[in-house]
């Protein structure tokens, strides 16, 4: 799914993300790209173009909800890292706690995989789920077998030879789902990427249909924009009618998390658009180039956004060095902001979200492998 780059040198790339991950002083925002100001001089200063999608963004069928703000929202590129595209508040409020939802209950369980699974007997509902839907009357019948505590593999001797447990009592004694969802970092979608041979298991299991339905819409919408205004963009060439969504990752980010500058080059096909969608906090994206020599440039993502890596950004190094505390939109993080929402009923009740988003970031990404 991605490969970091090797080497102790204090590249460009690593410098850039020492300062913006640093916790001993006050944290200085100046240089960062505000797509919701791409007038400011900052924007200018660091190349911030407007560009114009050619095809509309368009509401899947299967969803009974609007899900974008605007059928043709303002979407940005930088001339510094062509392929790059930024759709600021692309996602309207219920589609962001749509979102939300498939991102904490129904990805994250068999056979999609977490960072979890390797040392816990995992259940077949998800830890979200698990935690807070025995709290709401309507769902606790249906899980009334479910597991209090999800139990350790080193207490079964389950664990692989390969795999290297914490050291932390946590990953060593059964937890409850809620403590378990504190330790959430990750859950593949679609074909399960292997972290120790660095490929993709083929055929392990099939894509969300509604997640990749608006993951087509998107596609489809960034195809061959105009970037008149610049002919360095080349923004995305990829027909958006080909792409499915064959694998993904969803992170889950608290405010002290970070994602370590990496490049996303195991797919076979590196011509397809790799496309995120982002949910709860605010954070510090960095977006650099080929090696870690080429000074990122670093931007606010926000809930709501979109971000497409096309081109030649598809192959840049990217991470996130901050999650910015307390920047989580009220339409989340109040605890009735869910409540009349297409869907609501088959989940846990919103204010379980709103509380966990408050404090969380969740990014989803999905990308076309062959």
């Amino acid at each position: 799914m991605y490969a970091q780059s090797s080497g102790k040198q204090q590249t460009a790339f690593r410098k850039s993300e020492k300062l913006y991950s640093q916790r001993d002083r006050p944290l200085d925002l100046h240089n960062v790209i505000d797509f919701n100001d791409p007038d400011a001089s900052r924007a200018k200063a660091a190349g911030v173009s407007r560009i114009y999608l050619s095809h509309d963004l368009e509401t899947p069928p299967m969803l009974p909800f609007e899900a974008y703000s605007h059928k043709r929202p303002p979407a940005y590129a930088l001339e510094a890292h062509p392929g790059l595209i930024v759709i600021p508040g692309a996602l309207t409020d219920e589609a962001q706690r749509w979102l939300a939802r498939k991102c904490l209950c129904d990805c994250v369980k068999p056979p999609n995989r977490t960072n979890l699974d390797p040392f816990f007997e995992m259940p077949d509902e998800s830890l979200f789920t698990l935690a807070y839907a025995s709290n709401d009357k309507d769902a606790s019948a249906s899980l009334s077998n479910a597991p209090k505590t999800i139990r350790s593999r080193a207490e079964t001797d389950s664990v692989q030879a390969d795999v290297t447990v914490p050291r932390s009592k946590t990953y060593t004694q059964a937890e409850t789902p809620e403590k378990l969802l504190g330790h959430l970092r990750w859950c593949t979608l679609g074909q399960q990427y292997n972290w120790t041979t660095k490929e993709y298991d083929l055929g392990t299991s099939a894509f969300d249909a509604d997640l990749d339905s608006m993951m087509k819409s998107i596609a489809l919408s960034i195809t061959d924009p105009d970037t008149s205004v610049s002919d360095r963009l080349h923004a995305n060439t990829f027909d958006g009618r080909l792409f499915i969504s064959q694998a993904g990752i969803i992170n889950y980010y608290n405010p002290r998390t970070t994602m370590a500058g990496h490049v996303d080059k195991t797919e076979e096909n590196m011509t397809a658009p790799l496309i995120s969608l982002s949910v709860g906090l605010s954070c510090i994206y960095l977006v650099g180039g080929p090696t870690r020599d080429t000074s990122p440039a670093a931007m606010y993502l926000r809930s709501g956004d979109v971000l497409a890596m096309c081109g030649e950004s598809r192959l840049a190094f990217h991470g996130v060095p901050r999650v910015l505390p307390d920047t989580c939109p009220q339409y989340l993080a109040c605890t009735e902001a869910g409540t009349n929402d297409a869907w609501a009923s088959q989940y846990p009740e919103w204010n379980h979200f709103a509380a966990y988003l408050a404090n969380h970031r969740i990014n989803c990404n999905a990308r076309k492998c062959s």
